[in-house]
């Protein structure tokens, strides 16, 4: 089975940060989509769908958790990934940010080797997941 680009939401605000973790998970291979606020998110999202949801904690229309518990209760975006960067770094938040849905939790600052190791993990996850579906749904046939 070919392995298709993912496509990548960045959610953040701050433009310089945006750009580094765009750079940190292109690679040549992905689709990187970016938004530097929720109601711009969710309009991408609605637009070019995502693989996988980068998100930024404080942004000005809102706390990012905010839309991560929406996704995690909708229908459509229910399963997709999300890692959480956020300056909030002490355990009480990561916890939160975990509890709300996020499949992981990344301080800043943060290391970008960190940061595309985690990426890296949670498209591999999610390809493995994708396929493991797809084989089920074709055995499911016989």
């Amino acid at each position: 089975m070919t392995e298709l680009p993912f496509r990548i939401l960045v959610v953040e605000d701050e433009a310089l940060v945006r750009d580094v973790i765009q750079s940190a998970c292109d690679g040549g291979k992905n689709h990187i989509y970016s938004a530097g606020t929720i109601e711009e998110a969710e309009k991408v999202l609605k637009r070019n769908g995502a693989d996988l949801l980068i998100l930024d904690r404080m942004l000005p229309d809102g706390d990012g958790l905010q839309l991560c518990t929406k996704l995690r209760n909708g229908h459509e975006h229910r399963s997709l990934p999300v890692l959480v960067l956020s300056g909030k770094s002490d355990t009480s938040e990561r916890v939160l940010g975990l509890r709300l849905g996020a499949d992981d939790y990344l301080a800043k600052p943060f290391d970008i080797a960190e940061l595309r190791a985690r990426v890296d993990s949670l498209m591999r996850r999610s390809r493995d997941l994708s396929q493991s579906s797809y084989i089920k749904r074709r055995l499911w046939r016989y």
